[in-house]
């Protein structure tokens, strides 16, 4: 499928989810799954999944007679700041329970590119099945993934490592995704619905997902999840790199992401934006890169990643 004609099912998506939403607006008494279907011209099932997808965001809640109606607030609600700190991104999947992230999220991005020198992702729902890349960190030089763009279609999330998280966190994204047909973007991609239900549970069990060159030829991506601390909700930090970089350093790169999703985990459960726990993996940063200024560390620090020098290619820095 083009990217053109991935974008504008995108754009219908969003508009029949928009028409939805004004349509409850104008009836406050709430609708059933399938009036609204009846209203949209859709059927009953596709009405029910969108009505599952609102009240699942949070922006709809079903009442005793099992009527949908609009919640009184948008899904972010007085939680979110006004004017959120630069950088920080929203996660307006959040249960109003939860503590404002702040900058937690922010600084493991970084971190995340601090310890393995990758361009480095934050992955969220955004209230539909599409899912969108909040933050982005990376240097110039290190090479773009082919058609990943700020929006994540669903019908490419199951070929991407970062959304592979989100699906295996979420049973009503899980459900939209693996019901339409998997399609094969390279000779890598799984397209049987079996066996991709079976990886979505082995990530839900171990805690990380990767795509080895299912997405685009010649690249992977690897990430884990941040789960908010009340549970509702999750978003993915993860990165990307070379199959040959995956190849050679794939225990490193997984336990980086693994561990920098665990301290974000924590701190965010602890209501803190000091900065996400860090440790010194023995490499100074790369000639030309520009790194922020170092995050105060804990006294549990994961224990350091060690990496294997190759012949032939030099190391990112002098060993301290």
């Amino acid at each position: 499928m083009s990217e053109d004609t991935s974008g504008a099912r995108s754009l219908k998506t969003a508009a029949m989810v928009l028409r939805a939403l004004r349509l409850l607006g104008d009836h406050p008494e709430g609708l059933s799954p399938a009036e609204i279907g009846a209203h949209l011209g859709k059927s009953s099932a596709t009405a029910r999944y969108m009505v599952n997808t609102l009240v699942e965001a949070g922006y709809a809640r079903r009442d005793a007679a099992g009527r949908c109606r609009l919640t009184a607030a948008p899904p972010w609600g007085p939680w979110v700041p006004t004017t959120p700190p630069e950088g920080t991104g929203s996660v307006a999947e959040l249960s109003p329970g939860d503590p404002a992230p702040g900058a937690v999220l922010a600084e493991a991005v970084t971190e995340l590119y601090r310890r393995t020198r990758q361009r480095t992702y934050l992955v969220r729902r955004t209230g539909t099945v599409v899912a969108s890349i909040s933050d982005v960190r990376g240097h110039q030089g290190l090479a773009r993934v082919p058609g990943l763009d700020t929006h994540i279609p669903p019908e490419r999330a199951h070929a991407l490592g970062l959304t592979k998280v989100l699906l295996a966190a979420s049973p009503i994204y899980r459900e939209a995704v693996c019901g339409e047909e998997l399609a094969a973007f390279t000779p890598s991609t799984i397209t049987c619905p079996i066996r991709f239900a079976h990886e979505l549970d082995e990530v839900a069990e171990r805690g990380w997902a990767l795509d080895d060159g299912e997405f685009a030829p010649g690249f992977a991506t690897v990430a884990a999840p941040v789960t908010a601390p009340s549970g509702t909700s999750t978003v993915a930090i993860g990165l990307s790199c070379s199959v040959r970089r995956l190849a050679s350093h794939r225990d490193e790169l997984v336990a980086a992401v693994v561990a920098v999703a665990e301290a974000a985990r924590r701190e965010w459960g602890a209501g803190t934006a000091g900065g996400v726990e860090e440790y010194d993996d023995g490499c100074g940063p790369s000639e030309g890169t520009a790194v922020g200024p170092p995050v105060e560390g804990t006294d549990h620090r994961p224990r350091p990643l060690h990496r294997r020098r190759r012949v032939g290619r030099t190391v990112s820095g002098p060993r301290r």
